[in-house]
């Protein structure tokens, strides 16, 4: 297979099984039927349930391009190595939306808000993945107003925490108020909470660790933030964070995900336009990193979705490290070594109006 159309160098390509290299971008090439190009769609990734699975799954979930907005979604299969489109029904189209999958129900699948050519949602839907059909269950509480709101990473336990969002155009909603939905109750609250929230934006990354919320960054009009915010939610507190290090400047429209005490950004733009470099911020010690990469990035982006998922290295690519390193072929190799894990990016548009339809991963240590 060759190189997905829209790179503007072919980045090298990961087969199944391969052993990724740290600070190399890949190419994954998967057979199937796959999305076509899009943005502001959500990736999120599914533990294995099945019995046999391993790897699990990435669901990807609506998204748009220029002819409108889809009610669709895929799966890649980490195992099978392919992409399949499951025939499920009832999603309303919409981009630029939140996803998330709660702890008490992991076999469903809820969405948030978003856009469609009709204008901006506020009401939520949830999957039932063994049933296969989208509802519109009946909540209670006052939900947001109508907006965009780009993550699949802003939930805890059962509750999804909404911050912000896109109004029109380049402005944000005016809403300062924390949300929170919690999908065990069907119910939206609005806590009172301490500290000064940041300003209103969207665009923003948004992710949760352990009973704290993370936000970077965002859009009002033609500002760019480049500020980092902490609410935690035991405490019901906002902090604005300092850093040292490779501070990343301002922009909005990235992507965002957490691994091991890391807090990991790829993309979106700023005022000179999209962006293709990746930082991290070690969230202990409070310091940025810019990641620097031996081979080509995938091309500059805004818009795309980001997950981190598990990948085993085969058993022969096992057996060849083992023996460049002087170990024995006599070990038991068919439980291949342990797994790696990637950062998963897909699809995206630049400044122009491309848009991407391709997969592109890196190794995360």
């Amino acid at each position: 297979m060759g190189p997905e159309p829209g790179s503007r160098t072919a980045l090298l390509e990961l087969k199944p099984g391969g052993n990724p290299e740290e600070g190399n971008w890949y190419a994954l090439l998967l057979p199937g039927d796959s999305p076509c190009a899009r943005v502001g769609q959500n990736s999120l990734y599914l533990p294995p349930a099945e019995p046999g699975s391993r790897k699990g799954k990435v669901i990807l979930v609506g998204g748009a391009d220029p002819s409108g907005s889809f009610a669709d979604s895929y799966v890649m299969d980490l195992d099978a190595h392919c992409w399949t489109a499951p025939a499920w029904r009832g999603l309303l189209p919409r981009y630029e939306h939140a996803t998330f999958i709660p702890t008490s129900w992991p076999t469903s699948l809820w969405v948030f808000g978003g856009a469609s050519e009709t204008g901006n949602r506020n009401c939520v839907q949830v999957l039932d993945l063994q049933a296969g059909t989208w509802m519109s269950p009946k909540v209670t509480g006052t939900p947001p107003s109508p907006r965009t709101y780009h993550t699949s990473s802003a939930v805890i336990g059962d509750r999804l925490y909404v911050f912000g969002g896109g109004d029109k155009g380049v402005d944000p909603v005016k809403d300062q108020q924390l949300h929170i939905f919690d999908s065990a109750t069907l119910t939206w609250l609005q806590p009172e909470v301490q500290g000064d929230p940041p300003a209103p934006r969207h665009g923003h990354a948004v992710v949760a660790v352990e009973n704290r919320l993370y936000i970077h960054g965002g859009l009002a009009g033609d500002t760019f933030f480049d500020d980092l915010f902490c609410f935690d939610t035991t405490e019901m507190k906002w902090e604005t964070l300092s850093a040292t290090g490779s501070v990343p400047a301002g922009r909005a429209a990235h992507s965002a995900v957490v691994f091991q005490g890391h807090l990991y950004i790829f993309g979106g733009m700023d005022p000179t336009g999209a962006l293709d470099t990746m930082y991290k911020y070690h969230i202990e010690k409070g310091h940025w990193t810019k990641l620097e990469f031996k081979t080509p990035v995938p091309s500059a982006r805004l818009d795309q979705s980001m997950c981190v998922v598990p990948w085993k290295v085969s058993s022969s690519e096992d057996s060849n490290r083992k023996e460049a390193a002087g170990g024995s072929n006599g070990d038991n190799l068919s439980q291949g070594c342990p797994d790696e894990h990637l950062c998963l990016v897909f699809g995206g548009m630049d400044i122009k109006g491309e848009i991407y339809k391709d997969s592109a991963v890196t190794l995360l240590k």
